[in-house]
Formats: structure tokens, sequence, C-alpha cells
């Protein structure tokens, strides 16, 4: 029989369940919308068991993390409890000294931890399997045993530190592309120019070619453009780096081509930090689809720069045993979390007299040329002198370039020859 209004009102209320929490997979059905209210997380924070190590890594990562730079000097299951009890900043470096059971602790740091925490260890484990392990099959992004150097933090730590902190940016965007030579005349700048111009004037994408030949760049002679002392400007003061001063430094070279080259005097030393290098390219892919960086072959401090943060990296070569040795002193430089670990290889002045056959380099680097431009000493060097491209003309070169913009992803064909 129904129930009366009277019997209904009688009846205690159940009690209220709490609400499940908004992260817990656990307590959501399949197929249930849940709204996640996003949470700030802090940047970085760090866990040493000794003074030493902890004023050693304050030291190593200072100026590198935006705001706070927290090295607490505590053992592991105190910073488990620390962290089981806030919210977990991006970046978490910790201690494993004094551990019997390393990998254990590590399953249990796992369950305090949100997901996509990048995790940075230290310890007394010199085990060289044990590095392996951690690394490749247990989430945690780079170990280091202790004695402790400054140069191994830098050298190990800082180049993920500085990615991560800019990864939330980093991921939207242009694409940077920072070309290198393994030698000087090598043809990178020319390179760098037929590039940026097939991918502007041929493929229709916003691009912008920088010069990172502070002082002694070619660039803007080759496109018979001026230079400007735009990007000096933004990286000594990147706090001043907006799409006005972009628009201000940039030159036209085409509907959709700008350039960004200076010619600084070769008294003046232009003052930057790491960080201000990568303001002001991370500004610069927010306005263009590609950022061709001319790196050159000299590797001075903004080159290195360029090809620290750029998201792909180019190798130009020539037929020589030079460029063969080069090539794997190049390949050490280290790279950013968000860089292809693929580099690109392209042969310039294939065929010309004297130089090595292609199949020969390739054999003895155990690499494969990703694009192949053929020696045209009476077409390409009068191009550049008239500040035109030689990508223009129909024929092998062009055939190159665009071969270059296909293992790039920007084409999925390549123009006809």
């Amino acid at each position: 029989m129904p129930d009366s209004t009277l019997e209904r009102s009688l009846r205690p209320e159940p009690p209220s369940l709490p609400a499940p929490e908004p992260y817990s997979s656990s307590l959501i059905r399949p197929g249930t919308q849940v709204t996640r209210t996003p949470v700030k997380r802090d940047k970085f924070i760090g866990f040493a068991r000794d003074e030493a190590s902890a004023t050693l890594l304050h030291e190593a990562l200072a100026g590198h993390l935006p705001n706070t730079n927290q090295v607490h000097v505590v053992d592991f299951r105190n910073a488990l409890t620390i962290l089981a009890a806030m919210t977990t900043p991006e970046i978490v470096l910790i201690d494993l000294t004094g551990e019997d059971q390393p990998l254990n602790a590590i399953m249990e740091l796992a369950e305090v931890v949100e997901q996509g925490t990048v995790m940075l260890t230290i310890g007394d484990n010199q085990n060289l399997n044990f590095y392996r392990t951690v690394t490749k099959g247990m989430g945690i992004k780079d170990y280091l045993p202790k004695p402790l150097t400054r140069a191994a933090i830098e050298q190990h730590f800082l180049p993920v530190i500085s990615n991560v902190v800019d990864s939330s940016a980093s991921l939207r965007g242009g694409r940077s592309l920072a070309i290198a030579g393994t030698r000087g005349g090598v043809g990178t700048s020319t390179i760098a120019a037929n590039l940026a111009w097939y991918l502007s004037h041929e493929l229709h994408r916003h691009t912008l070619l920088l010069d990172g030949a502070l002082s002694t760049g070619t660039v803007s002679l080759n496109l018979d453009i001026p230079s400007t002392n735009g990007l000096s400007q933004a990286l000594e003061m990147p706090e001043r780096v907006d799409q006005l001063l972009i628009e201000r430094s940039m030159i036209e070279a085409g509907d959709r081509l700008h350039v960004l080259a200076g010619l600084e005097g070769l008294d003046r030393q232009v003052d930057f930090t790491p960080e201000s290098a990568a303001t002001f390219l991370q500004a610069l892919r927010s306005r263009y689809n590609y950022v061709v960086a001319d790196a050159g072959a000299r590797l001075e401090p903004f080159t290195r720069e360029l090809l620290f943060n750029a998201q792909q990296r180019i190798v130009i070569m020539d037929p020589s045993m030079i460029s063969i040795r080069n090539l794997s002193r190049l390949m050490t430089l280290q790279g950013g979390s968000n860089q292809a670990t693929r580099v690109l290889l392209v042969l310039n002045k294939a065929g010309a007299p004297g130089g090595l056959s292609q199949s020969y380099m390739e054999q003895t680097m155990g690499l494969r040329f990703d694009a192949v431009l053929p020696d045209l000493p009476r077409i390409v060097p009068r191009a550049s002198q008239l500040g035109n491209q030689a990508a223009a003309l129909r024929g092998p070169f062009r055939t190159g370039i665009a071969t270059l913009a296909t293992a790039l992803g920007a084409s999925t064909t390549a123009a006809a020859a």
C-alpha cells in the first residue's frame, strides 16, 4: 500500500554521503561526467637527507625556477609524509639515501604523488643496473648517485627542470626548428633561408627566419634586407617581450615570411639568461607556424640556447671527413625534454669535386640522410648574392628543400621539381 504523506514526513532522512573525490577514478562509474576543478601546482620541491646535498642542489638550481626553489633537509619517510599532505608540485626531487629497499621506496612514492609529476631522484646506490631499472621501468626521469657535483646536477637535472617549468606553454604555438652546421661553410644559412622561404611561399605557413649569430650573421645580407636591434633588446629585457615588440622588430621578406636578424657590434656582449631566451622563443612560437633558427656552426651562447630549446634539430653536413667527425660531437649536445629524439641530417653540396660519396658517409656514420642537396656552384651562390632563393627555381635543389620539409612533417608530398 502506498505510504501516506504523514508517514513519509516522520521517517528520518538518510545520512548524506560525502561527495567522491574528483580525481579518484575508483569512485567514478564509466560514462559519468565529472567536472574537475583545476588545482594550481607549484613548480618544484626537493628533499635531500643531508645539508651538503641540499645546499649544492639549491645553488645549482637557483635562477632556473620561478618564485621558489625549495630543497628541504629530511629523510625519505618524512618526505613522503610532506608530499602526501600537499598538492604535488610539477617536479619532485627526492633522496633515496638510507632506504634498504629503494625500489619499494619508489613504489611507495608513486602512491602519494599525482599522475604526471616529473620525478628526479638522488641516492647512495651507484649500481648501473639500478639506474637503468628506475629510469627505464619505474617512471623516474633521472637518477644521480652521491656524492653529488654541481656539474652533474647542471648536466642531468637542469635541462629537465628548465623545460618542465615552461612545458605548459611549450605545448602551444608553432614549431621551432634549429639548423646547425658541422663546420663553417657547409651552407647552414643558405638552407635555413631556403627552407623558410619554401614553408612560407609554397606551403603558405606563417614563418619566421631567425639569425642566431648576433654579431656575425649573414641572413639579412643574403636576403637583401636590413638588420635590426630588436633581437638583442628582447633577450636582454624579456619582461618587455610582447606581440607589439615582435611586430616592430620583424622585417617582411614575403607575404608570410618575416625575418629577425641583428648585427651587433663586435665589441658588444649581449647579456641574456637561458630563461630570457626560452621566454622569447616561446613568444615567437605563439605568433608563427614555424620558427626557423639559423644556429650556424660556431655554437655561440645564444645559438646553444636555440639548439637546446628547439623542438626539432637539423644538422647540415658537407661531403667531408671533418663533417663526419664533428657530427658525433654535435650529437652529444643536450636537448630539451620537448625536442624530437631524432636529429634530421642534410647532406649539402653532394657530388662536389673531391668530396666523399653519400653511400660512404652513410655507411661510416651508420645513419641515413633525410635530404640531399646537390653541389650547384653556379646557381646557389648567385641566388644568395642577388637576395633570391635557389628553391624558387625548379630543379634538384628545390626538390631537396621540399624533401626536408616533408621530413619535418610540413608537407605530405614534396613539391614537383
